[in-house]
């Protein structure tokens, strides 16, 4: 089934990929013979759009799947069973006309209530526009009643065209209507809930809400699931990942992030509590150059997501120190009686050094179908 996806207008390389990691998610992926997974959707764009336009066609199996993605996606604004689109009005009101009587019936009697909704893409459109563009769908014969505030079916008319060369907006050929059914929205009340300004524990490269959770959605998060993050920070990306109910565990090379936070009532713990969200199951001290895992030990994680460090807020570091790395001294044993206390000497730890041993990491640690973000 063709469904009408629209996306909100940012982040323009992410949304195609979230909303097949959801499908994924979601089982509108099915493998192919001798395969572990189909990598892609059949998508589409409108007469004369581009990848960069919010509006894409995209073949999803069910209305079920199309409403679950939408639910949860970041990106996405709505999907939605399109009726019919044109450059004008009059060629809209000829496509709804040609739309399937069978599939409009359901939705147009007098057991059901609607809304008509109007939306416009790089411009503002007035109330009173508004209310001349649902008068002209008059056509369209809608037995129920009209119900603004919860209704059992909302209906959308949505506009996009080029208002002008200074909208920041990307060049758009010609004018574009387009009518359709709501099937799912997204949740627009999940990012403001974890905004980084209200929450408790945050450090200068703490990952934006937005970026965590989009995150979370391509490392196929849920519950059942065990997400790692070997430069776990603040926590950022295990709160996204411990909301969609996966199992989390991190580890972070300095201590005092990991341990101490900036007091017993303002740490890492202290995050997942204010949203009373289950608790990592643990959080290591723990070097990624030096991975701690015993010989033998893989298959454990079913995703492995993070944002290692690029040195540009917070340069990367890895245990050694310089006099370590330089031979001037040997491997050292801790004493007992500083074992709690003993913070290591560590040394810069270059970008591509990090990327290749989050490889290796991935290569052993991820189980079969794994996904590394």
């Amino acid at each position: 089934m063709w469904f009408l996806c629209v996306f909100l207008h940012r982040l323009l390389d992410y949304r195609r990929p979230e909303v097949e990691s959801l499908a994924e998610l979601f089982g509108a992926l099915e493998p192919a013979e001798g395969e572990i997974r189909r990598h892609s959707l059949q998508w589409k764009l409108p007469e004369n759009h581009h990848l960069g336009s919010s509006f894409h066609f995209v073949d999803l199996p069910s209305e079920k799947v199309a409403r679950n993605i939408a639910k949860r996606s970041i990106l996405v604004k709505g999907i939605y069973e399109l009726w019919g689109e044109g450059t004008t009005n009059e060629e809209l009101e000829m496509a709804i006309r040609r739309f399937p009587e069978e599939r409009k019936l359901p939705f147009l009697g007098p057991e059901s209530s609607f809304r008509i909704i109007v939306d416009s893409f790089g411009r503002v459109i007035s109330f009173q526009e508004q209310n001349e563009r649902i008068s002209g769908l008059s056509y369209i014969r809608f037995k129920g009643r009209v119900d603004l505030r919860n209704p059992d079916h909302k209906f959308w008319l949505m506009e996009v065209d080029k208002y002008g060369d200074n909208n920041g907006l990307p060049p758009i050929v010609e004018r574009r209507l387009f009518f359709g059914r709501e099937v799912g929205t997204a949740d627009r009340k999940l990012l403001p809930t974890y905004q980084l300004k209200s929450r408790k524990y945050i450090g200068p490269t703490a990952m934006d809400a937005e970026i965590a959770f989009l995150m979370a959605n391509q490392g196929l998060a849920q519950p059942g699931k065990l997400i790692y993050d070997p430069f776990v920070g603040t926590g950022s990306i295990l709160v996204a990942a411990a909301h969609f109910g996966a199992m989390t565990m991190g580890a972070d090379i300095d201590i005092k992030v990991v341990r101490d936070g900036r007091g017993p009532d303002c740490n890492i713990w202290s995050n997942f509590e204010q949203y009373a969200l289950p608790q990592p199951l643990s959080l290591l001290r723990s070097d990624n150059n030096l991975p701690p895992w015993r010989a033998g030990l893989k298959e454990v994680f079913d995703a492995i997501i993070c944002d290692p460090p690029y040195g540009v807020r917070a340069g990367g570091r890895k245990s050694g120190g310089r006099k370590l790395l330089k031979g001037i001294v040997g491997p050292y044993t801790i004493p007992d009686d500083k074992r709690l206390s003993h913070i290591p000497s560590t040394a810069p730890y270059s970008l591509a050094e990090c990327i290749n041993d989050l490889l290796e990491l991935a290569a052993r640690m991820l189980v079969v179908g794994g996904s590394f973000v």
